[in-house]
């Protein structure tokens, strides 16, 4: 919990240059979707997917959803 609690990266976001993908789940009780929504605009051309209904665990409960976003993230010429 510590780590997490001094975590401070807010003022590096606006230096990655690589193309970034953040996913969340709009129900997620532990990291709210709010901070996923920050964490893409933080990020100079970062793409954000909000999974519907998901909550913090949703590459297991949006298997197939997670797994498009993924594929259309890194090979952008996917169906």
């Amino acid at each position: 919990m510590g780590a997490v609690m001094r975590h401070a990266t807010q003022g590096k976001l606006s230096r990655i240059r690589a193309p970034t993908l953040v996913i969340t789940g709009d129900e997620d009780r532990l990291v709210p979707h709010r901070n996923s929504e920050h964490l893409a605009a933080s990020i100079p051309g970062a793409r954000l997917v909000v999974l519907s209904g998901a909550g913090h665990a949703f590459p297991f409960e949006r298997e197939e959803e997670t797994a498009e976003a993924l594929i259309r993230h890194f090979q952008p010429g996917a169906p």
